[in-house]
């Protein structure tokens, strides 16, 4: 889920070439049709996508920096492989970052803050859930961090939430998702709402540590399961 949204406000401009790229290659990757370890090459997607290749290869080199895929000399690419360590990594960062920056906002919400943030929660967790739930996901968890979030953190933010998604979409499947298991998520984050409310950093920072670290052991768990079934059936 991408917290710093692609979707275009009214009376804005459009999205450029290389931003239809990196959306479209980016939903490729987690949404699974692009594999990791499958190679692929920069002219094919821009076939596929319908822009040319430069843009393509634009948007491949922030895949690279965001750690989705990796860029060969011979201008072809791969799908970085999904493992734990860089799970790890990465929400050992998120739980650095997040939660102090969501303690600092605690104080200084909106009513129209707050309002938001439940629009987004509605709007994520409906069944049956669709690619556009992802982007209210995002957009959720960039509000939770605001208004003390600048412009740098939003950035570096932006490059571990979008490497986050690949494994929260492999933990969490739209397409199988029952409508008891949408329901049981979208409580979790209800919660995280109901203690933005009550501004109390300590609190709002204790909560969101909590919200991290129990999807970080779930994704865990989720992909012991996977790789173990992949190890069996070889």
């Amino acid at each position: 889920m991408n917290p710093v949204t692609t979707r275009t406000p009214k009376g804005t401009a459009k999205p450029s070439a290389v931003d239809l790229a990196l959306h479209e290659i980016r939903r490729l990757i987690l949404s699974g049709e692009l594999p990791p370890g499958q190679p692929f090459v920069a002219q094919s997607l821009a076939d596929r996508i319908g822009v040319s290749h430069v843009p393509v290869r634009e948007a491949l080199g922030q895949l690279e920096a965001q750690g989705l895929v990796a860029l060969n000399r011979s201008r072809s690419a791969v799908v970085t492989p999904v493992r734990v360590e860089d799970l790890r990594s990465i929400y050992r960062m998120r739980l650095w970052i997040e939660p102090n920056l969501a303690a600092l906002s605690a104080a200084h919400r909106s009513a129209v803050d707050l309002a938001m943030m439940e629009e987004e929660i509605e709007a994520t967790f409906q069944h049956p859930m669709t690619e556009e739930s992802w982007d209210s996901h995002a957009e959720f968890h960039r509000l939770f961090v605001q208004p003390a979030a600048g412009s740098w953190e939003l950035r570096i933010l932006k490059v571990l939430w979008d490497a986050s998604e690949r494994f929260t979409r492999l933990a969490f499947d739209i397409a199988e998702a029952s409508p008891a298991e949408v329901e049981q998520r979208k409580l979790r984050h209800v919660e995280l709402l109901d203690v933005a409310r009550m501004r109390d950093p300590a609190r709002v920072r204790r909560e969101l540590e909590n919200h991290l670290e129990a999807n970080e052991a779930r994704m865990i768990e989720r992909m012991d399961v996977l790789f173990s079934r992949s190890e069996s059936s070889e």
